[in-house]
């Protein structure tokens, strides 16, 4: 991650009250360079083959649930009015499902300069919130998941969806989207779709968009924890935090992207208290902390359980 170390340094920066309270200080949400906000979690029209939420599977404590637009605007308000990184609305579920999803892209582009990533199967009729939804965006970027070039591929791995459908939103988007809007295609890699490769990067190259092959990051010995990654373990045990923060439906806020529970690991709730408050005490900053060497850890905090690959005190989803 560029300029990390650097971040890092100056974790929490000085504001005007400081020239009269040395002791102050306020975190500075840009820290972050990447934050998902999870617009449906636990809910998604495909069935793939090895992820918790596609089989049905509770994740641990948490329940299903949709963000609406008035919890979203709360959260905008009281953390992001001057964010200046990446917005990922998507996490675990079809963020497409929800309705409210072109009210958010809306008021994020009306509200900031961040960036927007969109992630989906994009296999849905969904015409009217495709085409809104790419009115606001400007140097943005959707990113199409989609494991082969037939439905006869396609649907081994991402059960129930439709080849076709999926075929239809990407012209759809190609046709609408401004010209500053990156399109990527995402293909995960199996040795069932590796002879069609070629033929979905050929069509990519053709209409302009970006093609990243890949292997398939979610299998049948998936770990319900990452693997954690970091450039430097001197200053820091693991960096996903700082472009994996994930916001839940709900408000609740965990340390990355990878993790879907249990509940009782939440670091605070950003629509009680923002983001900036919950990282400059509590188990918000404990867990800073800890990822920085600045101390030991506790059991409180999910980080150290998933750095020290202490996996016996979570349930296993499979």
């Amino acid at each position: 991650m560029l300029g990390l170390t650097r971040k890092l340094k100056s974790l929490f920066k000085k504001t005007g009250s400081d020239r009269q309270h040395a002791k102050s200080r306020s975190f500075d949400i840009n820290t972050f360079n990447r934050i998902f906000i999870d617009p449906y979690f636990n809910s998604c029209n495909l069935r793939c083959l090895y992820c918790p939420v596609g089989q049905g599977l509770k994740l641990r404590d948490m329940s299903k649930g949709m963000m609406s637009l008035d919890l979203f605007e709360q959260i905008w308000a009281k953390s992001f009015a001057h964010y200046r990184g990446t917005i990922a609305l998507y996490n675990w579920g079809e963020s497409f499902l929800n309705p409210d999803l072109p009210g958010m892209v809306r008021h994020i582009k009306e509200h900031s300069s961040a960036c927007l990533l969109l992630n989906s199967s994009f296999s849905f009729s969904f015409d009217d919130r495709l085409t809104e939804i790419l009115k606001y965006l400007e140097s943005d970027t959707i990113i199409i998941s989609c494991d082969g070039f037939s439905q006869e591929t396609c649907e081994k791995y991402r059960v129930n969806v439709d080849f076709n459908l999926v075929m239809h939103n990407i012209e759809l988007i190609n046709r609408n989207k401004k010209p500053q809007t990156q399109l990527h295609w995402q293909y995960l890699t199996f040795p069932w779709n590796l002879e069609e490769v070629k033929a979905a990067e050929q069509y990519c190259k053709e209409k302009g968009i970006g093609f990243y092959p890949g292997k398939g990051g979610i299998t049948s010995d998936f770990s319900m924890l990452p693997v954690p990654r970091t450039s430097d373990r001197e200053r820091f045990r693991c960096e996903f935090i700082f472009h994996s923060l994930s916001i839940n439906f709900d408000g609740e806020i965990y340390p990355c992207c990878a993790y879907y529970g249990p509940q009782r690991y939440s670091l605070g709730n950003a629509s009680k208290n923002s983001v900036q408050e919950i990282f400059s005490g509590g188990k918000g900053k404990e867990t800073l902390d800890y990822l920085m060497f600045q101390s030991n850890g506790n059991d409180g905090i999910f980080c150290k359980h998933c750095v020290e690959r202490n996996v016996g005190v979570l349930e296993s989803w499979k």
